[in-house]
């Protein structure tokens, strides 16, 4: 009776990494603190709950401080969280101004737009055990202690295709709130090049969308009371 899918649209999209879609979490427990505490905005006992999982999820006893790369775990190896996904879709749609000019959608892409992976799990597997490599570069920082240079490495894989499904929230189109189909096309086709992961002022991550779908099945009816 109660099934969510028939509030949504939902697309079935396969992206192909073109060249290399590098990791940005922090192998580091201090640093995946750090990570932690700016996305809750909290440094309290959930903070630190969160950087235990995250931790656990890198299975990595001994880690660089300037090494990210990416969450992990023993059974199917290296994901992406949708969350990273659905970044990605919101930075576009900001970017092509579909919040400005679509007056409440941004509530629509912040609350009835949600990325799934194939079995409707927060985890898009990447197929991969291990990452295929990592790149290395100096960088420059200014600590109290002055300026210094370090080394950042970051773990990347490549060759790969990764897919996940796009739900979201049915609107007529003539709504003004309305984000359908034609604004995911839009905003794939900018993330095609403004990329998915880190590193991409390095231009990292970018990518081809070589499949697109809509897969909903037709609604179902509510039964009858009684």
């Amino acid at each position: 009776m109660f099934e969510a899918i028939d509030l949504y649209d939902v697309y079935e999209v396969t992206l192909r990494i073109r060249d290399k879609l590098c990791g940005g979490i922090p192998k580091n427990k201090d640093l995946i603190r750090s990570w932690v505490e700016a996305g809750t905005k909290h440094k309290d006992e959930k903070s630190e709950e969160l950087t235990e999982a995250a931790m656990a999820a890198m299975l990595d006893d001994v880690a660089e401080k300037s090494w990210n790369g990416f969450f992990r775990d023993a059974e199917k190896g290296l994901f992406i969280e949708s969350r990273q996904v659905k970044a990605m879709f919101k930075e576009c749609a900001s970017l092509l101004r579909i919040t400005t000019q679509k007056i409440g959608s941004k509530q629509i892409l912040q609350h009835g737009f949600e990325i799934k992976a194939h079995d409707g799990g927060q985890r898009i597997y990447l197929d991969k055990r291990e990452p295929d490599g990592f790149d290395e570069q100096a960088i420059h920082v200014t600590t109290a202690q002055g300026p210094r240079s370090a080394i950042k490495r970051v773990d990347y894989v490549a060759g790969i295709d990764i897919v996940f499904q796009v739900w979201v929230l049915t609107t007529s189109a003539q709504e003004k709130r309305h984000v359908g189909e034609a604004e995911i096309v839009k905003m794939l086709t900018l993330a095609q090049e403004n990329g998915l992961g880190s590193d991409r002022s390095q231009g990292r991550g970018k990518f081809d969308v070589v499949g697109f779908e809509r897969v909903q099945a037709k609604p179902k009816k509510l039964a009858k009371a009684g």
